[in-house]
């Protein structure tokens, strides 16, 4: 009897501690969508509001990716269409708001760190969510 209910109580302890992780990690990726989407939304604004929002319609009939004009998250997935889409609209062209957009993204996320001068737009977002997710780790450990 007394086994069963330390056991049924480490399970509990166990179960909770999964769910609070589980719980993190959910806000964690949700955290650094937001701050994506916010990041190619503020540099595709800069070009302008009109501009932007036809962009986003040219990309999404392009890609079926919504760039963040209209999203409140952006999938790091998704950055692979977005990137085809920018190329698609700007051509090389497409490299300098990608850069734009990663400086942005790294700014929201708290991280200091050089572009290279050949990069992949798609690779440097998911190299900023590890960061971020690092990041993360290490400021949350009591």
């Amino acid at each position: 009897m007394v086994y069963s209910k330390m056991a049924s109580e480490v399970d509990q302890a166990y179960t909770k501690a999964t769910q609070e992780l589980d719980d993190d990690s959910l806000r964690e990726v949700e955290e650094f969508e937001e701050a994506l989407a916010e990041a190619v939304y503020d540099e595709l604004s800069l070009i302008s509001n009109i501009v932007a929002s036809a962009l986003d319609i040219c990309i999404q009939k392009a890609t079926s990716v919504e760039i963040g004009l209209r999203k409140t998250r952006l999938n790091v997935n998704e950055c692979e269409d977005l990137e085809k889409g920018l190329e698609k609209v700007f051509g090389f062209g497409a490299k300098v708001i990608e850069c734009r957009i990663l400086k942005a993204l790294n700014m929201k996320i708290g991280v200091s760190r050089e572009i290279k001068q050949n990069f992949k737009f798609s690779d440097e977002v998911k190299t900023a969510k590890k960061l971020y997710k690092s990041k993360r780790r290490a400021t949350s450990v009591p």
